[in-house]
């Protein structure tokens, strides 16, 4: 399992929710592979920031950079900075 994390600080905090339902009502349009589980992070101490996270299985794919990642990562430039990162368990 490995993690794509994409996070985004917009300028007013307003804006991530809105960020946030504008993603929820994204049509699924692509016939990439799709992760294993989602969740969506709002930092508690920068409150106009939030992160999108997408677990995927390593069988499936070789943790990089996921079409799915890179859409929201556009979405996300939108509003603010990106920082769109790879995150795999040691062990």
């Amino acid at each position: 399992m490995w993690i794509e994390a994409i996070s985004v600080r917009t300028s007013q905090a307003e804006q991530c929710k809105k960020l946030l339902h504008d993603m929820s009502a994204l049509p699924d349009d692509s016939d990439a592979p799709r992760p294993v589980w989602c969740a969506g992070y709002q930092n508690l101490e920068v409150e106009n920031e939030i992160s999108i996270h997408l677990g995927w299985e390593e069988a499936s794919l070789s943790p990089a950079k996921t079409a799915c990642g890179l859409r929201i990562a556009r979405i996300f430039a939108q509003y603010g900075l990106v920082h769109h990162t790879i995150w795999q368990r040691t062990h």
